[in-house]
Parts: C-alpha cells; structure tokens; sequence
C-alpha cells in the first residue's frame, strides 16, 4: 500500500506548492518494514529504459549469496529472522554466541575479539570488525553498488536528483519538499518477502493540495493489481540454494 500527499504550504503568507508523499507499503496484507523506496522524476514511459534495467536484473537471494561463501546454517537463520543484509541491522547478543542459536561466524570473531581488546563485553560489541568482510556487509554493499549505479543513469537522463525513503516498522515512510509533476516511484532492485522477490515500478502525477486534504488521500500499492494505481508489478520467485555443509 503507497499513500501520496502533496500539501499548499503558506509562510508568510507567500502561497507556495510543496508536495509530501507518505509511503505505506504491503505485501500480501502484511506490512514491509526496511524497504527502501525511490523517487525518479518522469513517467513510466519517459523511464522506460530504466525500468526496463530493472525488470532485467535476476531476483537477489541473501541466502544464496551467504550460502555461496560457505555461510553456516545459523547464520542464514539469523539473518533472515530480521530480513537483515548485513549483520550490522540487530545487535549480536549473548543467545548468538552461545547455546542452540549460537552463530559459529560470531563466535570466532567473538574470540578473537575477547584476545584483542582484552574483556569479555569489548569481544562481543566488537566482534564485527573480526568478521569477514563479505560475511559482515557483501549482499548489502553488492545491491548497494547496483542502485548507486541506477540512480546515476536516472538522474543523468532526468536532470533531476533521485530521492529515497526507508520504511519504518509498520511499512510506513514520507518523502517530503518534493515539486509538483510526474513520478516513477519503485525499489529499483526487487525485495525479498518470504519465496518470492517483488519488483515495483509505479506513476503517480502529484498535484497541490491543502495539507488537510492531503493527510486524507492515498493511494494504494501491494502485489496484486489495482486498477487505480498506474504500476508495473514484477513479482518472481526466488532462486533455489543448495545446503551448506556447515
């Protein structure tokens, strides 16, 4: 589900147009926190070489990606209990060092850790810097070097800086101080929600509204058509990984 506002401010008294957008994001009925969402200036049709960039990249599986470097078993656990590309998005705790949950990437960082900085609590809340760098941050910093290059073909072709937003908890997020006029709005690299992976490329024209009238209109967006929202919706399921022997 996507909500867009677009509100009239007036400062002193000097009428100007400033536009909101309110994110609110579903699949299946069920709320995508920590999904990031960009703002590209133009039509779908003015961005069709974009978008048809980004039907054209396979689906990213953090899974496969961990399980490709060897990852052990917990540690794909752990990561896909938060939907977390790095480990940097939960805080490793003593149940991820110790007992039936423990991570054994964790626990050897952890040890080195300990050795170096000397105390038990320094090894833990350290322990990230002694972890290997592509099981540290890889998956995030390989769909981070994919967007970054996204965005650098749609703001050359628009003259216009791409914006971004994250959604909170409970699938929410707000871009605001945007100008009136024509919108793509998509994720531009497809999210990973359960099996499957979701692309959204949407167009949304934003017009000037008061600011009351704004926060009472919406638009909605999910995985399933509607018939009033102008989207592509590209959903496909994600690819199939073989075990790890750890």
């Amino acid at each position: 589900m996507l909500f867009v506002h677009c509100a009239v401010l007036r400062p002193n008294s000097a009428a100007y147009s400033r536009c909101v957008i309110r994110l609110k994001v579903k699949y299946k009925g069920k709320e995508l926190p920590r999904k990031r969402f960009f703002l590209v200036k133009g039509s779908l049709a003015e961005n069709k070489n974009l978008i048809d960039q980004l039907k054209a990249i396979p689906p990213m599986s953090r899974e496969c990606f961990y399980r490709e470097r060897g990852a052990s078993e917990a540690l794909i656990k752990w990561l896909k209990e938060n939907d977390c590309d790095s480990v940097y998005c939960r805080e490793i705790d003593e149940k991820s060092l110790r007992g039936t949950d423990a991570v054994p990437e964790f626990q050897a960082a952890y040890k080195q850790g300990v050795s170096e900085f000397k105390t038990p609590e320094l090894g833990r809340r350290w322990l990230t810097v002694n972890l290997p760098a592509e099981v540290r941050d890889g998956f995030y910093l390989e769909k981070q070097r994919l967007i970054t290059n996204l965005i650098a073909q749609a703001e050359a072709a628009t003259s216009t800086k791409v914006l971004s937003v994250m959604t909170d908890q409970k699938g929410t997020a707000y871009l605001t101080d945007i100008d009136p006029g024509t919108y793509t709005i998509s994720n531009l690299i497809s999210s990973e929600v359960g099996g499957s992976s979701i692309l959204w490329a949407c167009e949304k024209q934003i017009k000037p509204v008061n600011l009351v009238t704004a926060m009472r209109r919406y638009l909605n967006l999910s995985n399933e058509k509607d018939p009033a929202v102008k989207c592509e919706i590209i959903e496909r399921p994600l690819p199939v990984c073989g075990k790890t022997v750890k």
